[in-house]
């Protein structure tokens, strides 16, 4: 009896064994890696950059004070080239985001006009634009995580000047300051890679009235200039933000 029962612990032992033999020999499953963690696409952050493009705008200019007659412009095409720099910030919630920006363009673009008739016949008036400055809050919406369609307004500001000539030709007044009026505008906005993206937009900004009221011993009396006009732009542009990384 006794024999035949360590015939059997012995069996039991030598097929453990064997079991434990064939189990280290199969292949050992890998543990899963963890998901790669993957950045999220935002438009969060403060950026800089600088824009081109085209500047025109529409209105009328008036000159009274030396006996009205026909006013004639001259030079209907007043599109010139707008280029110059814009920075600012954007927070985004969700699909939404809210940002604020300044941008400053440089312009060249004029006007002018001739009276044709009466007693001031040959009198002109020229008004001339040097620069643009848009400050606007900015509301967009993100399409896809890397387009933005926004909208934008605020308060506008331009440099320009109206000057009045006489039927010689000879400027005999000017005046020159900085005028203030609003602006709306809107575009779209795309990433590029890491840090960059680029835009279209259109922009209209309404600056009221300037007048020049000059004393000319040519005409006998007072000549003023009334000049009404607005400005609008249509730019391509580049932003860099500082912050952003891979997107």
């Amino acid at each position: 009896m006794r024999n035949l029962a360590l015939a059997s612990l012995t069996a039991t032992v030598l097929a453990a064994a064997s079991m434990t033999a064939w189990a280290a020999d199969l292949p050992v499953k890998a543990r899963p890696m963890p998901a790669p963690v993957v950045p999220v696409s935002t438009w969060s952050g403060c950026y800089l950059g600088g824009n081109a493009g085209v500047g025109w705008g529409t209105g009328e200019i008036a000159i009274s004070g030396v006996g009205g007659g026909l006013v004639q412009e001259n030079g209907h095409n007043n599109t010139r080239f707008a280029g110059g720099g814009q920075l600012g910030c954007d927070w985004q919630s969700g699909a939404w985001v809210f940002g604020i920006r300044d941008m400053m363009d440089a312009s060249n673009r004029h006007r002018n006009v001739t009276v044709l008739n009466g007693p001031a016949t040959g009198f002109g008036a020229t008004i001339r634009e040097r620069w643009v400055n848009l400050l606007t809050g900015r509301i967009g919406y993100a399409v896809t995580p890397s387009s933005l369609a926004y909208f934008q307004g605020g308060g506008a500001w331009r440099d320009a000047s109206l000057a009045v000539f006489d039927p010689a030709g000879n400027n005999i007044g000017n005046r020159s300051n900085t005028k203030s009026g609003w602006t709306v505008g809107g575009g779209i906005e795309w990433k590029l890679w890491s840090n960059w993206s680029w835009f279209v937009e259109y922009d209209f900004a309404d600056f009221g009235s300037r007048t020049a009221t000059i004393n000319s011993a040519i005409a006998g009396n007072q000549v003023v200039a009334t000049a009404k006009t607005n400005t609008q732009l249509f730019l391509v542009g580049i932003n860099w933000r500082p912050t952003w990384g891979a997107w």
